[in-house]
């Protein structure tokens, strides 16, 4: 458990003002469901590590066959409800879906919600810049971090986010939720504040974005991630 999240200051490339800084978060790790698992285990719980992982399958069907159904989900955690998404020509008009799409709105639950209040914060020097992505753009559905079309038009928007094409470990990585990684081969705008480029052709599903570069005056490359997680239509 991290005891203080360490935070330093950048300067906020998507403003004029050159004295505006944002905050950018440097000890925070990746848990994926395995990792969940195992530290529920060190708690000292009667259930096996398959048993566990059986509830939470049973417990993922369940969840997405009543969002399919339209139904709204609240827990502990989360909060799911639907909408669609699209302009509709006028009170005869019907759902297409070439022209509309049903968005799933996830916010935080009541118990999640409270973990901000109890988290510390610790300031720390800028030594460990990595990547910064405020925001994706999908041009083409005019969405932010939301959704992105397969092999479409998008931004990336933030701090440090130039890399080398030539080096396969730098890129723009589309990861699903299997940890499958596809890199973006066509860039068109390649700056520190903006990446322009087309989205691989990617299955329907859920994405997140990550900048792999190597940073001025560094050996390794470092990745930074956008804070949200998007559906491919």
């Amino acid at each position: 458990m991290i005891m203080a999240l360490d935070y330093a200051l950048f300067e906020n490339h998507l403003t004029s003002d050159p004295t505006d800084y944002m905050a950018v978060t440097t000890n925070g790790t990746s848990l994926n469901q395995e990792d969940l698992v195992k530290l529920m285990l060190v708690r000292g719980s009667t259930l096996t590590e398959t048993d566990i992982l059986a509830v939470l399958k049973m417990e993922r069907e369940v969840v997405c066959e009543e969002a399919a159904k339209g139904n709204n989900i609240t827990t502990p955690l989360f909060n799911l409800g639907l909408s669609v998404k699209g302009v509709f020509n006028g009170a005869d008009d019907s759902y297409d879906p070439t022209r509309h799409t049903v968005r799933l709105n996830l916010t935080a639950g009541s118990e999640l919600r409270e973990v901000a209040s109890l988290v510390k914060l610790q300031k720390v020097k800028s030594g460990k810049v990595r990547p910064v992505i405020e925001q994706f753009v999908d041009v083409s559905l005019g969405s932010v971090n939301e959704q992105l079309s397969s092999g479409g038009l998008a931004r990336l928007r933030g701090s440090y986010l130039k890399y080398d094409p030539a080096d396969p470990e730098q890129g723009i990585f589309f990861i699903d939720a299997s940890n499958i990684e596809t890199r973006v081969t066509v860039v068109s705008l390649n700056k520190p504040g903006e990446l322009h480029f087309l989205v691989p052709q990617l299955p329907p599903g859920e994405y997140q974005v990550e900048v792999r570069t190597i940073i001025f005056g560094h050996k390794s490359a470092t990745a930074g991630r956008l804070d949200a997680v998007l559906s491919r239509v």
